[in-house]
């Protein structure tokens, strides 16, 4: 998570109205038919988590939806920051703005999932399947550590110890089951 968000998020717009170099023209705004060139990888969709403060911290998916946002409001012809009135070569028409394509890992996604099985199998005899493990995943989040239980098909605790310390009855109402629920990991 940068320390800086705005600079953090000025840099990475710049590099992607930009396609990737930022002493460059402006290629997303100036270009109504270019592409997104520069690819765009977050490291975990969650919002929050929980740190020593007492309240939870945001985290890199609050990050991708402000990028999101700022991106979309770039690319619009209704951006009063990045269009300017002083450009006589700027189309006429109305750009509603630029979906950013970017890619999010980390859990719940399956491609963490399949990531850590396969280190797990690595470390297993010789012709181990799946199959043959009782495999469980332990956290404090249910969005992400109940969720890749879910998504993987294995076992999960959810433990009362950080992000969540609420009713099961109101997770399940939300389709949130998880195997078992502790108090801690003591």
């Amino acid at each position: 998570d940068p320390e800086d968000l705005g600079e953090s998020l000025q840099l990475c717009l710049d590099a992607l109205l930009t396609n990737g170099n930022p002493s460059g023209p402006r290629t997303l705004i100036d270009d109504e038919d270019a592409k997104q060139e520069v690819e765009v990888w977050f490291t975990n969709p969650d919002l929050v988590y929980s740190g020593l403060a007492r309240h939870p911290r945001v985290t890199q998916g609050s990050y991708r939806l402000c990028l999101e946002a700022l991106y979309h409001s770039a690319t619009s012809s209704t951006s009063t920051s990045y269009y300017s009135s002083n450009n006589s070569d700027q189309k006429q028409t109305i750009n509603k703005g630029r979906t950013l394509h970017a890619t999010t890992v980390g859990k719940p996604t399956p491609l963490t999932g399949k990531t850590a099985l396969t280190k797990l199998l690595a470390q297993c005899p010789p012709n181990t399947t799946e199959q043959d493990l009782e495999i469980w995943t332990a956290g404090d989040n249910p969005y992400s550590d109940v969720a890749l239980a879910h998504t993987m098909g294995w076992n999960s605790a959810l433990v009362r110890t950080g992000i969540w310390n609420g009713d099961v009855l109101d997770l399940e109402k939300r389709g949130v089951r998880p195997t078992r629920v502790e108090d801690s990991f003591a």
